[in-house]
């Protein structure tokens, strides 16, 4: 009798990687919006949100910001839930701070008998409130900024989840928890310029922290960080802007870059990712079918250009993938709206000079270099864990850059089907072992595979005693 295969590297398949001083935090979500359907993972985002508005203690400041606020249940909302701990936080004492875009309802009694406009105007300790003007660009941002112990402790949450309940059930969305007080008052700055009604090209607004250096204390950082936050100062090539330090960084990969993005457009970001073919490195990505697919989507013609073979010098192209659309891996990609929410690219995760590159901003234009449009953050994050977990989301959320293989079909059959994936067109074989906890054993082959790219299946004949399988390169 043959047992469920066992899958080479399953610990990349975490939801969340932590260290002293940081964290990435990816949900995982189902297309569903029943109470019996919640995952264990599916509100991850959202409760790392809650958990830490939840630590805050009398005198502690904190300030959130989100492009979109909605869902009021405590098991399936976002909005609900905030609301009631912001509330709860005031009442303990803590100092707040809530900006919003101007499409979010301030007003709306997310949950019973709260909203963002009645905290901000109760009586005693209050929230205070920005929302965005309608002008020339939106609030993009989604964040925390958390200060605790007196102003000595701070954390910083960013990246793709806005605060509301389809962000982690119809999404894949990914954030950063990162504890430095350099990169927490770049961000405070940043909350207050728009707490006191600087938003987007209000040339009032300061932008002194834009570009802050950084360093976590930890020994996997192995240079200073910095993030950007828009609108720019230079939106020329090559100036001062978040696409300036995106293809720099791109241009310096040597060995593998892996990205999700809702949405690419910028021409300069596909010719740096061609670039880097052209050298060897080896690119993976996904950009969901709702931005790229049909002709007037954002992210075709930037789809196209890096699926087009006659772009690049040499046979290595990039690698695009479908995201699946929940985390059971049985669906691909069915076009529905930003599915792929994610918003980075990862450098060398594996090397010696590894970058993660997220946040709020989708790669357009408005995003990445505009000197009159949208409220955004971005994180260059040189940081091999950080580099890691990021690459770890991308292969639990599409077919991925690991081998793997499972057991799709068996029972009392005389033959059963292994199904397997491989990421790329190398030489793969199927070995397997009767002790799973025995790595020498791992030397017996169970087959050589076909030097291919894709999902594939091969038929097993029922034998004992039971055995665990794993694909793994060709050594």
């Amino acid at each position: 009798m043959w047992i469920l295969p066992w899958v080479l590297a399953a610990a990349a398949f975490a939801d969340s990687r932590t260290g002293a001083t940081w964290a990435v935090r990816f949900n995982r979500p189902d297309q569903t919006s029943f109470y019996s359907s919640i995952g264990d993972e599916e509100y991850a985002l959202r409760d790392a949100f809650l958990a830490r508005i939840d630590a805050l203690a009398s005198n502690d400041w904190a300030c959130l910001a989100t492009y979109t606020f909605s869902g009021n249940t405590a098991e399936l909302g976002a909005a609900g839930p905030i609301l009631a701990a912001l509330s709860n936080a005031l009442v303990r004492g803590a100092k707040l701070g809530f900006v919003a875009d101007n499409g979010v309802d301030v007003a709306s009694n997310y949950w019973p008998g709260l909203s963002l406009t009645g905290l901000s105007t109760r009586a005693g300790n209050k929230l205070a409130l920005a929302r965005a003007p309608a002008d020339s660009g939106i609030m993009h941002d989604k964040i925390g900024v958390f200060w605790y112990r007196a102003a000595t402790q701070a954390w910083v949450l960013s990246g793709s989840w806005n605060f509301t309940g389809g962000a982690s059930s119809q999404q894949w969305n990914v954030l950063t928890e990162l504890q430095d007080n350099a990169l927490a008052a770049a961000y405070s700055n940043e909350m207050r310029e728009m707490l006191s009604g600087r938003f987007h090209a209000n040339p009032a607004k300061s932008h002194a922290h834009d570009g802050t250096r950084f360093r976590l204390a930890d020994p996997e950082m192995w240079t200073n960080g910095w993030v950007r936050f828009g609108p720019y100062p230079d939106d020329s090539a090559g100036g001062s802007n978040a696409l300036t330090d995106v293809v720099a960084a791109i241009d310096a990969a040597t060995n593998e870059i892996v990205f999700a993005l809702n949405k690419l457009t910028r021409p300069e970001v596909a010719a740096a990712l061609i670039r880097a073919c052209d050298r060897g490195v080896v690119v993976n990505g996904t950009i969901p079918k709702s931005d790229r697919a049909a002709t007037n989507g954002d992210s075709y013609a930037i789809y196209r250009a890096l699926t087009e073979p006659t772009n690049y010098a040499t046979a290595n192209c990039a690698f695009l993938y479908d995201a699946y659309t929940t985390e059971w891996k049985t669906t691909y990609d069915t076009n529905g709206t930003d599915l792929t929410h994610a918003k980075y690219l990862v450098i060398d995760p594996d090397g010696a000079r590894p970058l993660a590159i997220q946040g709020s901003a989708n790669w357009t234009d408005s995003a990445l270099s505009s000197t009159n449009a949208n409220d955004e953050n971005v994180q260059f994050l040189p940081h091999g864990g950080l580099a890691r977990a990021f690459a770890a989301q991308f292969d639990a959320m599409t077919d991925g850059t690991i081998p793997w293989c499972a057991l799709r079909s068996g029972g009392t059959a005389a033959v059963a089907r292994l199904t397997y994936w491989l990421p790329y067109s190398n030489a793969y074989e199927l070995v397997q072992t009767t002790n799973l906890f025995d790595l020498p054993a791992w030397t017996n082959r169970a087959a050589l595979l076909p030097v291919r790219r894709g999902t594939d299946s091969l038929p097993l004949t029922n034998a004992a005693p039971r055995r665990f399988f794993r694909i793994r390169p060709v050594p």
